[in-house]
């Protein structure tokens, strides 16, 4: 039940954005009754918090997929599969991404973020130890803070406005290559992040 719920609100959100979005269309769109929605989701908040909440794990999951994919591959090519595996995700539901930034009250937000952040930060550091690039930690959170805001303002641009102006490819090249400028500046002595 939940789960239609949720994905009745997210089809709702995506459609109308958060400000007209009702419960009451959201619970006819999930075939239930205002009430059933009621026990599961006190408001529409909780309601788009759970929606958000579901969309940044399918993101994690498809990163992490990006990720276990890419291990045979260079540097470069494993952060554009990375990048790629980003921007397809976001394409999934674009309307729904900005129903996320323009709706959500900021409180909200800055409570799911931070979780979303940290496993971020983890995923992100973990791929980099593996491949023995990163020592120093404490610079790494700051990196993948600039990483994170540029690639979803960069994508979320591209996505809303950007598509005809932009070529796919080229985007994900230049979102590649700030990646790596961002991650080189984390390089400890002895260690190179090869662009190859």
């Amino acid at each position: 039940m939940v789960e239609t719920i949720v994905e009745a609100a997210g089809q709702i959100f995506a459609e109308s954005g958060y400000e007209l979005a009702t419960t009451n269309q959201i619970a006819e769109r999930a075939g239930i009754s205002i009430g059933s929605l009621y026990q599961y989701f006190p408001n529409k908040d909780s309601l788009i918090f759970e929606v958000q909440k579901t969309h940044r794990e399918e993101l994690l999951r498809s990163l992490k997929l990006a990720i276990a994919d890419s291990r045979h591959l260079s540097f470069r090519e494993a952060i554009k599969v990375v990048v790629h595996a980003s921007l397809d995700s976001h394409s999934k539901h674009p309307k729904l991404h900005a129903a996320f930034e323009e709706w959500i009250p900021f409180s909200t937000k800055l409570i799911d973020r931070t979780r979303f952040e940290e496993d971020m930060v983890l995923l992100i550091t973990d791929f980099l130890k593996e491949r023995q690039l990163v020592s120093d930690n404490a610079r790494l959170k700051p990196a993948v803070f600039v990483i994170m805001n540029m690639c979803r303002s960069v994508i979320h641009a591209f996505l809303y406005a950007g598509q005809a102006e932009c070529d796919r490819e080229e985007i994900v090249s230049h979102l590649t290559d700030s990646v790596l400028g961002c991650l080189r500046s984390l390089e400890s002595p002895g260690m190179e992040m090869s662009s190859d």
